[in-house]
């Protein structure tokens, strides 16, 4: 599924730690890696005269370009084709339009870089990108890079997480998911987890319901979401089975608080059977409306709360790159 695969890198260990899961995804799908360094002169330099400047940049875009031809020459991107790309510009526009300009279908870089003058946090690059890119976002974070499970008989298992809420936006998500599953479980068993929240009804709403048509409107709002997630099931079976050793489950809970009982279910487990997933993945945009799953608020959470490795995918629809211009 995957053809062409982004990792974005600032120089540190840190965010090298991407590279591992990058070259598994690639070589399950004979997949090519671009490795791309941006670089940002005027926040560090602002106060130096206009020929140190040039001067710096030149001495700034060599040292990027050693830089990732050292990474691409690694054992660990042995074999698998890899191209390689620095700019000059923030990082969040850098990564857009390398994703625009190279064909990309799939980034993944890790949550945190440097720190300091040069640091990559969650709450900028990783978060600008998840709102604005158009392909799928795969961020690990520093401490938990997509680590195997065991199921009940001892052997290893891979579990993903994917939150929907009933509409098609949200369901983007699950092919791109399935595809990182079974490039990560590589011939072991691995379990698609397909999650829907339900809110509580307010119980004058659910009175007056009740009142007018004789139903309780709690009861029938789980049995359509229960009938949506069995069609949904239903429906990736033939996908599950191409993909062979991935089980897809449903799974229905109900809480007030959205964001949290999706962390709770994903890191925690949602029951004693189903125990902690190795990823969680989901879309920026949900339903319309009322219900509607906008990136300022479920999703923009599960992001910034989240310990899990995160696939984060914005749904088809008008994309909007920043600009940054290429040099190498």
């Amino acid at each position: 599924m995957f053809k062409h695969i982004l990792v974005p890198l600032d120089g540190s260990q840190r965010s090298e730690q991407a590279l591992a899961l990058a070259a598994h995804i690639a070589r399950a799908n004979h997949s090519s890696i671009h490795l791309l360094r941006s670089i940002e002169l005027m926040s560090i330099y602002s106060m130096q005269t206009i020929g140190m400047m040039e001067r710096v940049q030149r001495l700034e875009e060599q040292g990027a370009k050693n830089y990732l031809d050292r990474i691409k020459r690694s054992v660990l991107l042995e074999q698998i084709p890899t191209m390689t790309s620095v700019y000059v510009g923030d990082a969040s526009s850098a990564i857009l339009e390398a994703v625009a300009r190279h064909n990309i279908d799939l980034v993944v870089l890790c949550s945190h870089g440097y720190t300091g003058l040069k640091h990559w946090v969650l709450g900028s690059v990783a978060q600008k990108i998840a709102r604005a890119c158009p392909v799928p976002v795969l961020i690990q974070r520093t401490e938990q890079p997509l680590p195997f499970a065991m199921d009940a008989e001892g052997q290893p298992i891979f579990r993903v997480c994917i939150a929907l809420d009933g509409s098609e936006q949200a369901e983007a998500v699950i092919d791109p998911a399935m595809a990182i599953a079974t490039a990560c479980a590589s011939g072991h068993r691995a379990e698609i987890h397909l999650l829907r929240i339900i809110e509580p009804v307010n119980q004058s709403d659910e009175d007056a319901f009740e009142e007018i048509y004789h139903l309780n409107l709690q009861e029938l709002i789980r049995q359509q979401a229960q009938e949506y997630l069995q069609g949904v099931v239903k429906r990736l079976e033939p996908t599950a089975k191409a993909y062979e050793n991935i089980e897809i489950i449903g799974n229905l809970k109900s809480g007030a608080d959205i964001a949290q009982e999706i962390i709770q279910y994903a890191e925690n487990g949602g029951t004693s059977q189903y125990p902690t997933c190795q990823l969680l993945a989901m879309t920026t945009h949900g339903r319309n409306n009322i219900d509607r799953w906008i990136f300022g608020s479920i999703a923009e959470r599960v992001l910034n709360r989240t310990k899990l490795p995160l696939l984060i995918m914005r749904p088809p629809q008008q994309a909007a790159p920043g600009r940054a211009q290429q040099v190498m």
